[in-house]
């Protein structure tokens, strides 16, 4: 008689990478998968599986490495397979408020259609497993006129700040690190979908995805990450689609002679040299030798529109693929300086209970309390009595020549100074120095450069008058001279020599900002990210103990 075994049981779990994205709950599996992938679906004993394999190609240096080759041709191929599983599966496990999760593998997230997908899933996942004391690494992009993104990785565990982020200017894009539970995952990292690092067996991928959905819904990333709910990245294509309608439709306003806030404001790209001028090109512009303007104004956009044949003109999306911004010379469009016309509206609006921000070519939603906020903050720093209420100075330096001929006001434009052991820095101290200690800054908010830079250039200036003895003396020296040359005397005593050291809280920064005020509120306003990145500015000025204001001159 066979004595009887006992059956081994067999581990099959080993360490392995998730990629793991959560279905929207408006949209099917069909809509995930895109109908030009080459993937195709195969039967499967629970959930929809798709796999694909590509021919062999060859690669583009293999004709190089057959010039060297001594053994006639090498025969090279690349290849790639790919593979999606999706899974239902509920956050209880109790067969309740199931969702659709998507398993990518190999080349198989590039058969996947972004928009059918929650966005930023996996970022709200990761900041609800990993404490802040915990991360590895975070991508992050500054919003200004021209957005920097970077990565900032931390060769171990790190708090949050250590990473230096800009709570009120940066845009958290992807996060990772060590979990609190790591019977849940050894790492996580997330943005729209999650990648998770564990030891698992296939049997236990439907249990972490219902662990990644409990966590989802979770709210513990508000107490320490509650700023990623500031600002949010509009990645729905429905509802940018929707946007851009509206867009469209203030543009229509505009031709048809009724009033609209849709603004312009020239992202730093094209940056022309002193002189030039901007031209509008595209479908629905009359052809032959362009005007030129010497600023960004949605006023000469849609005159020089209603100038050709608007009508041509039939959506939104004609006007994002057409219409360009470029630098005039003899009447002739430069096409290596130029610009999306899309890419420089600037709007806001509130559409359905929540307020969207369009600006340098993307849509933003914007937390109530955060716009707020920041719209409390600028309207604090925004002077009543401006030092020009109204100019008939159709750019800065015409400005610069106007205010000349105030005899309180010194003119240090262009001035240049260098701080100690930075020779050639050539820092401009300010525009104007005025008898009331104030350091005076202007902008063409309709310019060549972004209202942004006028901040930077407000707090390096006044950082340098504070700690460097090296630029007061050569600032102090220039005013001496400017003075004698207008004409002018007494400024010199207001601005200490190298020796001595000032006191902040006696000088003021003025950030002086030529703008056309809005057509449908006729009042003067800044784009909504230059308040944002104002209010950053204006912190730091103030910690050093400077008074900080915003003066808006309305341009006639």
């Amino acid at each position: 008689m066979a004595r009887a075994t006992k059956a081994k049981s067999v581990d099959d779990s080993k360490t392995m990478t998730l990629s793991v994205r959560l279905l929207r709950d408006d949209k099917t599996v069909e809509d995930a998968v895109r109908s030009s992938s080459d993937i195709r679906e195969v039967p499967a004993k629970s959930g929809r599986l798709y796999i694909g394999q590509t021919h062999g190609n060859s690669p583009d240096w293999l004709s190089i490495i057959n010039q060297y080759s001594a053994e006639g041709d090498i025969k090279l191929e690349n290849k790639s397979c790919s593979s999606v599983l999706f899974l239902e599966v509920s956050p209880d496990g109790d067969g309740k408020a199931k969702r659709t999760f998507a398993l990518a593998f190999g080349g198989g997230h590039l058969a996947l259609t972004a928009d059918a997908f929650v966005r930023n899933f996996g970022l709200r996942v990761t900041l609800n497993s990993v404490a802040r004391g915990a991360l590895r690494n975070l991508d992050v992009a500054t919003l200004d006129s021209t957005t920097f993104q970077k990565r900032i990785q931390s060769s171990r565990k790190s708090d949050l700040r250590g990473f230096g982020i800009d709570y009120q200017n940066d845009l958290l894009r992807l996060a990772g690190g060590v979990p609190t539970d790591t019977t849940f995952a050894n790492s996580l990292a997330g943005k729209d979908a999650l990648t998770i690092t564990s030891r698992l067996s296939p049997n236990d991928i439907a249990k972490k995805c219902e662990q990644a959905l409990k966590l989802f819904n979770a709210t513990d990333y508000q107490k320490d990450y509650g700023f990623i709910d500031q600002i949010v990245p509009v990645r729905d294509g429905d509802l940018q689609k929707q946007l851009d309608d509206l867009v469209f439709t203030e543009v229509q306003l505009l031709i048809n002679g009724h009033p609209s806030d849709l603004h312009m404001t020239l992202p730093e790209i094209i940056d022309p040299e002193e002189g030039h001028d901007f031209g509008y090109f595209g479908i629905g512009f009359k052809s032959g030798a362009k005007t030129g303007f010497g600023e960004l104004a949605i006023e000469d956009y849609i005159a020089e529109l209603k100038a050709g044949r608007p009508a041509e003109v039939s959506g939104i999306a004609e006007l994002k693929a057409s219409h360009e911004v470029r630098i005039v010379v003899d009447g002739q469009g430069d096409k290596s300086k130029r610009r999306r016309v899309y890419d420089c509206f600037v709007y806001e609006l509130t559409y359905k209970k929540n307020t969207y921000v369009l600006f340098s070519g993307d849509w933003y939603c914007i937390e109530d309390k955060f716009f707020a906020e920041v719209e409390k903050g600028y309207q604090a720093l925004l002077s009543a009595t401006p030092i020009r209420a109204s100019t008939k100075s159709t750019n800065e330096q015409e400005l610069i020549a106007e205010l000349d001929k105030d005899p309180d006001l010194l003119n240090l434009d262009k001035v240049k100074a260098s701080p100690s052991g930075a020779a050639g820095a050539n820092l401009e101290p300010c525009d104007f120095f005025s008898r009331d200690k104030e350091f005076i800054h202007l902008k063409d908010g309709h310019g060549s450069a972004p209202i942004s830079h006028l901040w930077n250039q407000g707090i390096v200036s006044a950082e340098s008058f504070v700690r460097d003895d090296v630029f007061r003396k050569s600032m102090r020296d220039s005013a001496i001279k400017r003075q004698w040359k207008a004409g002018k005397s007494g400024f010199e005593a207001l601005l200490p020599d190298g020796r001595s050291k000032p006191t902040p809280s006696e000088y003021k920064v003025i950030y002086g900002i030529m703008r056309h005020p809005y057509q449908r509120s006729k009042k003067l306003g800044l784009p909504f990210f230059s308040k944002v990145s104002l209010r950053a500015a204006a912190s730091r000025l103030q910690l050093i103990g400077y008074t900080v204001e915003v003066h808006l001159i309305e341009k006639l």
